[in-house]
């Protein structure tokens, strides 16, 4: 089971604001997929995977006093574009597109509403 933070948790643990977090998606120091919409019992609300929003979080505020935001987003993107040479898993519906780097996922299957087959390791096999 993935290990979740919500956003109101992330928000509270780093003291920062809601115009702060979303500021940072704008500019790409945050990525978009990294945003989770979950239905809840008090409707829909927003996760990140805790091993990546953490550590990101962190960064963002140790590096915001030595340098721009801007150009922390650029060397970012620097390094996500060394890494897009990373095979990708890419899921598409009628609405969205989603992207997932296959050596970060935790769980992929098939189903057929009986059974649940795992294509997990064949996806990491053809990503070697």
């Amino acid at each position: 089971m993935e290990d979740l933070i919500s956003k109101r948790e992330v928000l509270e643990k780093y003291g920062i604001s809601y115009g702060a977090l979303y500021r940072w998606k704008r500019l790409g120091l945050i990525p978009e997929e990294w945003f989770i919409k979950k239905a809840t019992v008090t409707g829909q609300e927003t996760f990140f995977r805790r091993e990546q929003i953490c550590p990101r979080v962190e960064l963002i505020l140790e590096r915001k006093e030595t340098m721009s935001l801007e150009v922390l987003a650029e060397e970012l993107e620097g390094q996500r574009r060394e890494k897009q040479s990373v095979r990708r898993l890419v899921l598409q519906d009628g609405f969205s597109k989603k992207e997932y780097n296959i050596a970060d996922l935790k769980l992929a299957f098939l189903t057929d509403g009986e059974r649940e087959i795992s294509i997990l390791e064949y996806l990491r096999e053809v990503s070697l």
